[in-house]
């Protein structure tokens, strides 16, 4: 056997084997971090909900690539068998994903960290207030209307916000998913409480002339009497009007009997989307229309 600085020759039966053995401590090394980190990825990507794991699985595509290249690093160092492109293409990937995650993930930081100066600056001048029923889906342009001319957007359907913002290409301010799961921004429907104190919360936060846009009515009486979702219903009406909000809610056909659904547009008003976006832009033109000749007296009595 012959010992040198890094590499050692180790002849057996007449064959020669070449050990790194210094490359082959680093590649172990390098396997086991590989491997505690696919665990941790993995164990995140098990546990965190569906709407947030994107990063995890990014994560531990990352670490498997670092992991696969590592063991290229001890291959490399037991043999004469030069794996080098593909320790350095491993690693690349590896790195690669990590940063564009990371950069994606700052990129989304960052816009929810300027949401609040957006806010600051927007002047609600939502005309009307008032709790309304939709038998048929709102629309894409009719929710970014309603947005436009509100202080916020509150969204509460069964959808997750993925799949809604997908959908109907708008961002709400505030979006509360109905589901059993647990996570920041879902809405248990066997607590109705917590999901009206989100609201309500909402609300107040904005000052009020904001938008609640409830889908998922349907979902609720599953895990309530019809005279609990009624009466939750009912108390998100009086506090939208009490801080001069709209409520407007999605009502899919056949959810309810007729008594029911009675019972239900006694306190809200149905009507369609269009009567209402109608409605609130004559009244936004009078309000220009009154705002500008008021400007003309003030300037005249100069």
């Amino acid at each position: 056997m012959k010992n040198h600085l890094n590499m050692l020759e180790i002849s057996c039966d007449g064959e020669t084997m070449h050990l790194d053995f210094p490359g082959v401590l680093a590649g172990v090394a390098l396997v086991i971090v590989g491997v505690l980190l696919s665990m941790r990825a993995f164990n995140y990507y098990k546990n965190i909900q569906e709407s947030r794991k994107n990063l995890a699985k990014n994560f531990l595509i990352s670490v498997s690539f670092f992991t696969a290249g590592s063991i290229g690093v001890v291959i490399d160092s037991l043999t004469e068998t030069k794996l080098w492109f593909i320790m350095a293409g491993f690693y690349t990937l590896s790195y690669m994903l990590l940063v564009s995650s990371v950069v994606y993930y700052l990129r989304v930081l960052s816009s929810q960290e300027a949401k609040p100066k957006q806010y600051r600056e927007k002047v609600p001048i939502l005309p009307i207030t008032g709790a309304y029923v939709f038998k048929k889906p709102a629309s894409s342009n009719g929710l970014a209307f309603l947005s436009r001319h509100s202080s916020g957007l509150l969204v509460v359907s069964r959808n997750q916000k993925e799949l809604w913002t997908k959908k109907y290409q708008l961002e709400p301010d505030k979006f509360i998913w109905l589901s059993r799961v647990e996570g920041e921004d879902i809405g248990d429907p066997t607590k109705l409480h917590v999901i009206q104190d989100a609201i309500l919360g909402f609300l107040r936060e904005r000052g009020g002339k904001a938008i609640v846009y409830f889908e998922g009515v349907e979902y609720l009486i599953l895990y309530n009497d019809f005279s609990s979702v009624a009466k939750f219903l009912f108390s998100l009406k009086d506090y939208a009007i009490s801080n001069e909000s709209m409520l407007t809610l999605y009502l899919p056909p056949n959810v309810l009997d007729g008594n029911q659904e009675t019972i239900l547009l006694k306190e809200f008003q149905e009507k369609r989307e269009e009567e209402l976006i109608k409605e609130i832009s004559q009244k936004l033109f009078a309000a220009l229309l009154e705002g500008e000749n008021h400007a003309g007296s003030q300037s005249k009595e100069n």
